[in-house]
């Protein structure tokens, strides 16, 4: 989660780009402004780097390989309702803009747009983030517990905060088997999709308390499991 930030306050800033050399300009650009920055070509790549590292804003092109930039906004902005996104595109008809504003965009900048520009918007954006007070469930990672709207909560294990963590930020809310199994076995390397299988009904009743009448997760028969509940993630 982001809270309000001066202008020198270095920012933790990924770029969705799938042009190589813009997106290496784009990452030395913000560096030399003394942010943590991170560049990646796909949402997938993008999945994969927010499982490790905090993020305050997402510069993000449009047009990219497997998945739109208009969906990856959707998600990222569900998940992470406190950063800032600004869409970096070549599309400039008003329509266009439109669905990125309604794609959970806080900046739609067309190119080609000078890095000046670019850095502007980043600083306008950043003075303008702040915390709010949110009516969903809450995944606190520093604190590894899940907070529900009420105040109340419930300490996580570094598997189950990771299990929580993914499937916040997956598609839809949903993860197959082997995308689960490949994180956890970092961790676990014996598991196999029956510990899955435990681990998920334990996790289940371990949340119970908290959830009411929530199914919070469930499972997709012969397919994976589906996040059921409003899921925001701190960051900080």
């Amino acid at each position: 989660m982001v809270a309000a930030v001066m202008t020198q306050t270095p920012l933790h800033i990924v770029v969705v780009e799938d042009y190589q050399i813009l997106r290496e300009q784009l990452v030395l650009h913000l560096q030399a402004e003394g942010h943590v920055v991170h560049g990646v070509d796909c949402g997938e790549d993008l999945d994969q780097l927010l499982m490790s590292i905090p993020l305050d804003i997402l510069v993000l092109d449009l047009n990219l390989p497997l998945e739109d930039g208009n969906s990856i906004a959707l998600r990222v902005r569900k998940a992470f309702p406190h950063i800032g996104i600004i869409i970096h595109t070549v599309r400039v008809r008003t329509s266009d803009k439109l669905e990125g504003y309604n794609s959970g965009a806080d900046i739609y900048i067309t190119k080609p747009a000078s890095m000046k520009e670019i850095n502007a918007a980043i600083v306008s954006l950043a003075r303008r983030l702040a915390r709010t007070v949110s009516s969903s469930f809450q995944l606190d990672i520093k604190g590894y517990r899940l907070i529900a709207p009420n105040g109340e909560s419930i300490s996580l294990t570094a598997s189950e905060l990771l299990t929580l963590k993914q499937l916040a930020i997956a598609p839809n809310g949903i993860l197959e088997y082997d995308m689960l199994l490949s994180s956890i076995q970092l961790s676990h390397p014996e598991w196999d999709r029956e510990n899955l299988e435990v681990h998920f009904s334990r996790l289940r009743k371990k949340l119970a308390p908290i959830l009411g009448e929530n199914p919070g997760i469930k499972a997709l028969r012969g397919q994976g499991y589906q996040l059921c509940l409003p899921l925001q993630i701190l960051n900080v």
